[in-house]
């Protein structure tokens, strides 16, 4: 501990540093000055923990010199010396905060009793600023997660809106680059249960450090979301090197192999969803690469690129009989499909498996991860070029893919995902019931059963507005009520409609109504 002594006589001064050194190791005395300005000036310069000082000084007294102290902001711990039994000046130092003091001469035992008490003292204030200091790291990042995650959620088309929730919850973006990760651990989900997420967190963060700031949260399931923001640009190469790193990390030392999906970096705050979708789409191709890969977002445009395209027409075909749980209609767009692959130009073998991948993909674009797991049929067992080598002429391509479709329209009727009520009626009626809860696109797309890209498509489609929207008019509207027919106060209805933040709540409340939370009561009639 850094301890400071001022007295006007230099025979105390002397004496305190002797009793100091000899009775005291853990303290050590860096300064000392002879009256109240100078020991000002010192106490200010050097920010000592502790400063045992005398009361009646020249040019200031020691409680003149403990107030400038206090004004000017300083934390350091007082002790006065005092020769006199006076009253007034114990009282104008608790005022002051001073906790102790020691009458002159100054004893060895009662030196080292209230050195040591204030030690204890700034020990626990420095225990309890730290705890504070996490608690406020704590809400924050896990306001920044939730505002990640509506980004990713809502998608790369409403840029005004993620510049607002970037800036509410203070996420620097300018001269930032970003780019996202998805991984994925659903052939190692017993595990991962197992080892929990926070040791996987801290090895995100430990591997990834070099990069100016990372946000990993949970997205759906057994996935990771990971967003990484750098204020230089990211060369792509060591990103994917970085990547690669990462994922051999996480299987030595937690033993939890990760498919990685990859987006492009960006040098704009509406690059995060971008960049995610990307990632998203890279990921769906581990049923082609195979294994536990990590794929990068080019080099899907690049595998892509190599098919033949099946018309998007037979691919919403395909879909609409899906939807319809129509066989026959299935069986016969996949025919023509076919026809029209056969009837293209030069196709090799090789090209001909890659088209009937891509149909598959497009085919099921519509169901979740968890779906794929849960279906044998379409999972990593068939969905490989592994799988499909074994098929040499288009015929029997022809009537594996048939099956196949067969087998995702009995699964479908088996979980009853083909559901005659409209899926945008039930989530908003789940809404209606569960505002006050934590609930994103994700978590609505893995209980619906639906990948959440497509979520957000259809609900933008069928309301013409996207679900983050939808949820925020639904809470301020439950808000509006409660203001209007209960005596809660504004934090306690900002916590039954959903939000941690009193200060976010009452920006959108007054985004929505044009007024703050309490005005909105005095306006009411009778208010």
């Amino acid at each position: 501990m850094k301890i400071v002594v001022i007295d006007d006589e230099k025979g105390i001064v002397e004496g305190i540093k002797k009793l100091i050194g000899r009775y005291l190791p853990d303290c050590r005395v860096a300064g000392t000055a002879y009256n109240g300005l100078e020991g000002f000036e010192l106490i200010r310069r050097l920010e000592p923990d502790i400063a045992i000082t005398d009361i009646r000084m020249p040019k200031a007294d020691g409680l003149d010199m403990i107030k400038m102290a206090v004004d000017a902001g300083i934390q350091t711990k007082f002790i006065l010396l005092s020769g006199y039994a006076d009253f007034e000046y114990a009282r104008r130092g608790m005022k002051l905060g001073v906790q102790f003091y020691i009458n002159k001469p100054v004893e060895e035992e009662e030196l080292r009793s209230s050195v040591n008490q204030v030690i204890e003292t700034i020990r626990a204030d420095k225990l309890r600023t730290q705890k504070l200091d996490e608690l406020k790291h704590e809400v924050s990042s896990r306001m920044q997660e939730e505002t990640l995650r509506d980004i990713i959620d809502i998608g790369p088309d409403h840029t005004e809106l993620e510049a607002e929730l970037l800036r509410e919850a203070q996420i620097p973006t300018a001269g930032i680059w970003f780019t996202s990760l998805l991984l994925d651990f659903g052939s190692s989900t017993g595990q991962l249960k197992e080892t929990g997420f926070q040791p996987l967190f801290r090895l995100i963060d430990l591997t990834l450090r070099h990069y100016h700031k990372v946000y990993r949260f949970r997205y759906m399931g057994p996935q990771i979301a990971v967003v990484i923001a750098h204020n230089s640009t990211i060369p792509y190469v060591r990103l994917l090197h970085a990547v690669q790193g990462l994922k051999q990390a996480l299987a030595s030392e937690l033993n939890l192999p990760a498919c990685i999906g990859l987006g492009t970096v960006y040098k704009r705050a509406s690059g995060i969803s971008q960049s995610f979708e990307e990632a998203r789409n890279a990921l769906s191709y581990k049923v082609i690469k195979g294994g536990d890969p990590v794929i990068s977002y080019s080099e899907i445009i690049k595998l892509a690129g190599c098919s033949q395209p099946v018309p998007e027409e037979l691919i919403i075909r395909l879909e609409e009989a899906l939807d319809n749980m129509n066989e026959d209609e299935c069986v016969a767009v996949i025919r023509e499909m076919f026809r029209v692959m056969a009837e293209g130009p030069g196709m090799n073998p090789a090209e001909l498996q890659q088209s009937c991948l891509n149909i598959l993909l497009s085919s099921i674009r519509k169901l979740s991860f968890q779906q794929l797991q849960q279906n044998e049929l379409v999972g990593r067992h068939i969905l490989s070029l592994e799988g499909i080598s074994r098929f040499q002429t288009l015929e029997y391509l022809e009537e594996w893919m048939i099956q196949v479709i067969r087998g995702v329209i009995a699964f479908k009727a088996e979980h009853d995902l083909s559901r005659k009520k409209d899926v945008i009626s039930e989530i908003k009626a789940y809404v209606s019931k569960h505002y006050n809860e934590q609930i994103s696109l994700a978590d609505l797309a893995a209980r619906f059963f639906i990948s959440p890209y497509y979520l957000s498509q259809l609900f933008k489609r069928k309301t013409g507005g996207n679900y983050l929207n939808y949820l925020t008019q639904t809470r301020i509207d439950k808000a509006k009520e409660l203001l209007e027919n209960t005596d809660l106060k504004v934090y306690e209805v900002c916590q039954r409609v959903g939000y941690t933040d009193t200060q976010h709540f009452a920006r959108m409340f007054e985004k929505l109504t044009g007024c703050k939370p309490r005005e909105f009561r005095r306006n009411l009639p009778g208010g």
